[in-house]
Formats: C-alpha cells, structure tokens, sequence
C-alpha cells in the first residue's frame, strides 16, 4: 500500500489506493472557522433532516414484463447488486430469487427460516405464525416450490392443483411461500453470516396472483414503530405479478418487514377464489445491503464489527481496513495536533470520520451517509474530547470534558441544548477520551 507523505489537510477526500492533495483546503477551512458562531450554531451544524423521504415503486400485471420497469427503477435505486457471501458493503443491494434452492430442501420438503443468513449468506432470516419454535427458531414453516426436473409439481402444485396454474413466477421457475399454517411472514434483517442484527434503506417483492386488495407489506423501525410507507395494500391482478418496493431517502431504516399473503394459507382445503379465499405467494425480494442495528466502537462500514484503523498525525491522513470488504481506505482529513474521535453524528449506524482540534477548540466531521463535511466549536484547548449518545437520539453528541475543574460539557444533538454536569477531579481520566 502506498500510504505516500503528503502533509496533512483540513478538508477531507476518500481515497481507494492513493492519496490526492489539495494545497488551498487548509486556509479555506480557517476561514469557514471564522465563520462559525460557536455553540448556538453548532446545533445547527450537526442536525438532521426530520421530514421523511421515500420513494415508491409498484406495478401489476399479467406477466413478467408489466412489472418489470418498477422492479428495474428500484434495483436502481437501492444501487449494484452485492454478491452472496459473508461479507458487509457499504452499498448496494442484495436480491432472492428463490430458484437457486436446491431441491433437498424445496416443496415437498421444507427451507429453513435461516438458510438465507448462513448457507446462501444475504442477510435475512424469517419467522412465521405456521409451526412452534425449536432452538430459537420455527420449525419447517416455510417452502420454496419445485423445479419441473424434481418430478414434483410446479409452483406448489403439490400443495394443491389448483397452485401451478393461479400462480406464475417473475424469475424462474421456483416460489415462495410461509406453509401450511400461515399466511404470514416476518422478514428480519442481518449482517450476513452472523447473528449480528441489521436494518436496511429499502425493501421490494413480487407478489403472485393477488385477487383482493388485502395483501399487504409492512415496515417497521428499530423501535418498533411502523412506518407509513408503504401506506396501503398491493395493487391487485388475478394470475398476474404484482410489485411493490419503498427505498428511504432520509436515514429512515427497516428493521422487520411483515407480509400478509391474501386471507388464508396455501393448502389442499384452500382453493383460490372458491368462498372468498385469497391465496398468495412471492417471488424476488430485493431490498439495500443489511447495517448493523446499532453502532459499533470504529465501525466505519457499518457491519457491526471494529475495522483496523489508524490516524497519521504527521500527514492528517486516515488508514481503515474494512473488516466487512477486506478493503482499505485513505482519507485526508485533519492535521497534526487534532484528535481522532470515535463518534457516529449523523446517526447512520457507521463511524463518521471525525476529529478535536484542542488549539481551537472546533469539530470536525465528515458524515458517513453522504460525505457532507461538519465544522462546529465547541469547547476549550485543554478540554478532552468524549463524544456519545448521551440524550439517546441514536446520534453521537459533541461533548468534552475540562480536567482544570471535573467538567462534562455536552451539546445534545436531539435539541441543541447544552448540558453541564461535575463529574471528575484534575488529574482523573474520563473514559471516552480518545487520548
């Protein structure tokens, strides 16, 4: 790796295997220092948009092709696919297609709810009302259909004769189903491989043969809250596909999506259309790469693991190895005499690139989610930096701690107040200090 010897900089600029320069950033960066109104603008500095923004693609039709815009529009929205392995991308996103189950575990026999978390490693596991638990998960509530060489009756015909011809696939040949005891499935979210917990931006599937409009897709947050997007059922079409997939623009993330397939299960007594029953199954999901639920002590990629990472004071430049792609990073951000900080400000779930600058007494940051650069002062030379989650807002609060008087000073990020609180003795350390 060449990590070269440039001096260091202010304004910060990723790098993938090299490093550029920019002589004139370090005296445009004091004059925007100038600028800055300390505390009651630091708050100003460090907020986040609150007006949700999503974008929602849906279709219906008869056949593959009058969905096929929207699934492509959201494919485009969520960013390149990501292969399927035990890794953790910064981007993109992850698809099932279900066709590449082998036929050892597909209809008649059963998938197990975590086969897409560990044997064919995407990020999701799922859950069911269909069957009791067994070692912390549900035993045998899920069935993927058969391909026509198995012998076994196509699209779940073997579930009912009915199934091969109400349903069609938008990739094929195999479907998707939460059987026989449920029309129900809870989708949950991982980084791939562990049992780390995980959110993603944006989720969308297809649907099969919805009759009525009471299949619906729900999205919930890491609270528990549902989201209001999607805000209805799926869009109808008899034999036909339907499409419907909601990306958020704005931080919002999903924890849990819960799918209601029509009002009943796939099973021999349930006979599509015969007394009102609606029976549905899916096809593709397609949803943004799985990040961590909360964030980690250095976790710059967001996959719930440290990445080895250092910062050169001697040339104001940032080495990360990231421990989700094995790749590495080099960012041109600080000077020597700022300290490094460990800190998550724009409440994203990943490290943003952040530093103190004790001589001033100013932050400075450059967000995760979209690179947009921070600059706020807050505090004084002699002060130690111990940013946290103090107002529980699930971003990191801008704080110090002034050893001359046992001090913390914190800036809460949820509503810009300060709060001072005596805690320590000159000579004590705090334990969020970086050094």
């Amino acid at each position: 790796m060449n990590e070269g010897s440039e001096s260091g900089l202010d304004h910060g600029r990723i790098l993938i295997g090299k490093v550029i320069t920019e002589e004139n950033m370090k005296v445009k960066l004091y004059k925007l220092i100038q600028g800055l109104l300390a505390i009651a603008f630091a708050a100003a500095v460090f907020a986040t948009a609150s007006v949700a923004q999503s974008i929602e693609r849906s279709a219906f039709g008869a056949n593959p092709a009058a969905i096929q815009g929207a699934v492509d529009q959201f494919r485009a929205d969520l960013g390149p696919i990501n292969p399927n392995v035990r890794q953790s991308f910064t981007s993109g996103r992850r698809e099932i297609n279900w066709d590449g189950v082998p036929e050892s575990v597909s209809a008649p026999g059963f998938l197990s709810a975590d086969f897409f978390n560990f044997l064919s490693p995407r990020g999701t596991m799922f859950t069911s009302t269909a069957g009791p638990f067994v070692n912390g998960t549900i035993a045998q509530p899920f069935q993927v259909s058969s391909s026509a060489a198995s012998g076994v009756p196509v699209r779940f015909g073997n579930i009912n004769p009915q199934y091969t011809t109400e349903f069609q696939t938008f990739s094929a040949q195999k479907l998707f189903a939460s059987s026989p005891g449920s029309n129900i499935i809870e989708i949950s979210f991982f980084i791939p491989g562990t049992t780390i917990p995980a959110t993603v931006n944006g989720f969308g599937a297809v649907f099969c043969d919805v009759d009525q409009p009471i299949t619906l897709m729900q999205f919930y947050d890491q609270t528990g809250r549902i989201l209001l997007q999607p805000n209805g059922p799926i869009i109808a079409s008899d034999k036909g596909l339907s499409f419907e997939g909601v990306s958020f623009q704005d931080g919002t993330r999903i924890a849990k999506v819960v799918l209601v397939l029509g009002n009943a299960p796939l099973s021999a007594a349930n006979t599509d259309g015969v007394n009102g029953v609606d029976v549905v199954a899916v096809d593709d999901f397609i949803y943004s790469e799985p990040r961590a639920l909360e964030h980690h002590s250095a976790d710059f990629d967001g996959d719930g693991s440290p990445d080895l990472s250092v910062f050169r004071p001697s040339t104001g430049q940032w080495f990360i190895l990231s421990s989700g792609s094995s790749t590495f990073t080099i960012t041109q951000f600080g000077v020597d005499g700022d300290i490094p900080v460990d800190a998550d400000f724009d409440g994203d779930k990943r490290s943003d690139i952040a530093l103190f600058r004790p001589s001033t007494g100013t932050w400075f940051s450059l967000n995760s989610s979209n690179g947009q650069f921070n600059a706020a002062r807050f505090g004084l030379n002699g002060d130690k930096p111990v940013p946290g989650d103090y107002d529980k807002d699930g971003r990191s609060d801008i704080a110090v701690w002034r050893p001359s008087i046992g001090d913390y000073f914190i800036l809460n990020s949820s509503n810009g107040t300060v709060q001072e609180t005596h805690w320590g003795l000159n000579g004590d350390i705090p334990i969020h200090a970086a050094q």
